[in-house]
């Protein structure tokens, strides 16, 4: 089961496929989501849209046809009284209000204790009557125990209670974080001091489900989304606020104290638009959300609707983040989140319903950790694959060029221009025959040894070793515009080696030898050949053949390097050779010029330099099939040079074109052999 796992995440080749990617995309948006709805994160959640709030809050104006009259530090000091006030105070105030046309008072403070003068419960109750819109306040305390969980509700005196129109609830619920951001509007089927004074509006209708909390809209930070003046301002509004002020408003009497200076505690509370904010202010706002309808939207809110969003914002990214690379896939999860951001954002702003933005974005970044960490794993088994393909037989340059981008190496076949490089062993059937098979494996494994060694210095790649003979290329799988200057200073720097091996091999007794090499240039395919199971990195071409038997053609001339004409006029310049004829191989029509490689510019001593200056001359003659001529002149630098190869050669084809005139000449020799 495991191997079978192993197989279907991980295939052969390291290519990402749709389905082990969408197995490991789910599995990092379940991680996502798992952490996404845990309470930790729940707060964050909550934190950034209380932030939300707040800026979508900034600049609103006032909620309309809403005043709070606040018991502040200031009335404290223009009515000089302690606390509790008289309730002939609260009478006059609601005298007051009732005259100035207000359409509804509320009270969100607590008459639960009989005065201490009598007469005043009975003149508070009586302007109570006379108003008949004022709804007072009740409250309940929850008291809970290890044996016994206990109810307990907190009354208007009866006197007051039953002049008033209505009584509404002041316990508003909390959040976990003990932040007020949703109203209940009714508690045991007791409407909220907020609903009980909606409800007198004409038309209205109540919300369904008023047990359910429904999310506030809140209008500004505190004495600023809610007109609010100060109590002592009330009592005197003629000489102290605008006229018409209290006119057809719904009027809420209530704390609003910065410090803790009524009943031991001060009624302030935090919510997403202020870290304090007085009760009656709350309640305020959640009338104001009853009577325009003002509340959040929350479709989100059930533990499902959530995880299914997490999960569609998961999927989503994941898709995209398939069809990108690993640098972009990067930016484009952060991206996503950065969109959901604003997104989130704009719902609440513009769209008044919750958009949860934390946990999606958490499921996101669930997905990305799982989808980037199975690339990486995969771009580990790819690095792995390619340096286990490679490394015995490409340069060290080269394989770390291709982990460090792999895409630049493209497996299955791809056309690359290169440089071909084979080479073979003069004499090495003698040696074969002198030598035991172990010795022979041994001395075969240090020439390769050796040469290799020159080669892959050079960027070259190593295709195959058949025998005593090495094909190398140039070029691929990395292009490299320099392939055919590395190819050549590789030839050099194996004859170099030779020299040095010969030394050594002439010191244990065993014969001289020479590696015979046929360099050429053109367009090759390059990539995995043979199955799905058995394949090998190598490259097919014509220029691949022609190399090959330039290699052969060496014997002809009694040279060490011959260079085809495509590689010549890359490294014309940089190298020393000399053209020595055109020949047409076994099986091509077309005729190639060759050169024989001799040294790096600048590096051939004089005397072979003129030898190449005078053949030059004979060449040019033999072309012009003027062979009496062109024999003297080569047999002229044979006097001079008896082991020139292509001057013997030459020599001896132009004697028997004096014996034996060919018909038809275009200055070209045909091999007879491959």
């Amino acid at each position: 089961m495991r191997g079978r796992l192993r197989a279907f995440l991980f295939p052969e080749r390291g290519v990402l496929l749709p389905g082990p990617y969408a197995v490991v995309a789910a599995a990092g948006i379940a991680l996502g989501i798992a952490v996404a709805v845990t309470e930790p994160l729940d707060r964050v959640e909550w934190a950034l849209y209380d932030q939300y709030a707040g800026i979508a809050a900034r600049g609103a104006p006032p909620a309309p046809g809403i005043v709070v009259i606040a018991v502040d530090e200031p009335s404290f000091a223009e009515i000089g009284l302690p606390w509790p006030w008289p309730r002939s105070v609260h009478a006059t105030l609601v005298d007051q209000l009732a005259a100035a046309g207000a359409r509804t008072i509320a009270f969100d403070i607590l008459f639960d204790v009989p005065a201490p003068n009598p007469k005043d419960d009975a003149t508070f109750a009586e302007s109570i009557r006379r108003a008949g819109t004022v709804v007072l306040a009740s409250d309940r305390a929850l008291v809970e125990d290890r044996g016994y969980s206990l109810t307990q509700w907190t009354e208007p005196v009866p006197a007051l209670a039953a002049a008033a129109s209505a009584v509404g609830v002041v316990r508003i619920p909390y959040d976990p974080d003990r932040v007020i951001r949703r109203a209940t509007l009714a508690l045991e089927d007791r409407p909220t001091l907020a609903l009980a004074m909606a409800s007198r509006e004409p038309g209205f209708t109540p919300p369904p489900r008023p047990d359910v909390p429904r999310l506030l809209r809140f209008n500004g930070e505190s004495r600023r989304g809610i007109l609010t003046f100060s109590y002592y301002q009330a009592l005197d509004a003629a000489k102290s606020l605008p006229p018409g002020i209290f006119k057809n408003a719904h009027v809420l009497v209530g704390r609003s104290l910065a410090a803790t200076t009524i009943d031991e505690r001060a009624d302030l509370f935090a919510t997403p638009v202020a870290i304090q904010m007085p009760g009656v202010e709350v309640h305020a706002t959640v009338l104001d959300a009853l009577l325009r309808n003002r509340f959040i939207a929350d479709p989100f809110a059930s533990r499902g609707a959530l995880l299914a969003l997490c999960a569609l914002a998961g999927a989503l990214v994941a898709a995209a983040l398939y069809k990108m690379g690993p640098m972009t896939a990067s930016a484009g999860a952060g991206g996503a989140g950065l969109l959901l951001l604003e997104i989130g954002y704009l719902a609440l702003a513009r769209g008044h319903f919750r958009l949860p933005v934390v946990s999606p974005i958490v499921a996101i970044a669930g997905t990305y950790a799982a989808t980037a960490a199975y690339r990486f794993a995969l771009a580990n088994r790819e690095r792995r694959l390619i340096r286990r393909a490679f490394q015995h037989y490409v340069a060290k340059a080269i394989v770390d060029q291709m982990l460090n981008d792999p895409s630049r190496l493209k497996l299955g076949g791809e056309e690359y221009e290169v440089t071909v490089l084979f080479s073979d062993i003069e004499g090495f059937t003698t040696l074969s025959e002198r030598l035991s098979p172990g010795e022979l494996s041994s001395r075969l494994g240090r020439y390769f040894t050796e040469m290799l060694d020159e080669l892959l210095a050079e960027r070259g790649t190593l295709d195959k070793l058949i025998g005593d003979s090495i094909m190398v290329y140039f070029g691929c799988p990395i292009p490299d515009e320099r392939h055919a200057h590395e190819a050549c200073r590789g030839a050099l720097a194996m004859q170099r080696r030779m020299l040095d091996l010969n030394e050594r091999w002439a010191a244990e007794g065993l014969p001289q030898l020479r590696t015979r090499i046929g360099i050429n240039t053109g367009r090759a395919v390059g990539g995995n050949m043979g199955t799905d199971t058995i394949f090998n990195y190598t490259i097919l071409g014509d220029c691949v053949n022609l190399a090959s038997r330039l290699e052969g053609v060496n014997k002809e001339y009694g040279t060490l390097i011959l260079v085809g004409e495509d590689t010549w006029a890359r490294v014309a310049g940089a190298f020393d050779a000399r053209e020595l004829d055109w020949i047409r191989v076994k099986g091509k029509a077309r005729p190639v010029a060759i050169y024989e490689l001799a040294a790096e510019a600048g590096a051939l001593d004089a005397g072979r330099r003129a030898l190449f200056v005078r053949y030059a001359e004979a060449l040019a003659l033999y072309r012009d099939a003027r062979w009496r001529e062109a024999a003297d002149l080569f047999g002229s630098i044979l006097a001079s040079h008896p082991h020139d190869g292509p001057s013997r050669t030459l020599h001896e084809r132009c004697a028997y074109y004096l014996e034996h005139a060919p018909e038809a000449w275009d200055g070209v020799h045909v091999m007879r052999t491959k």
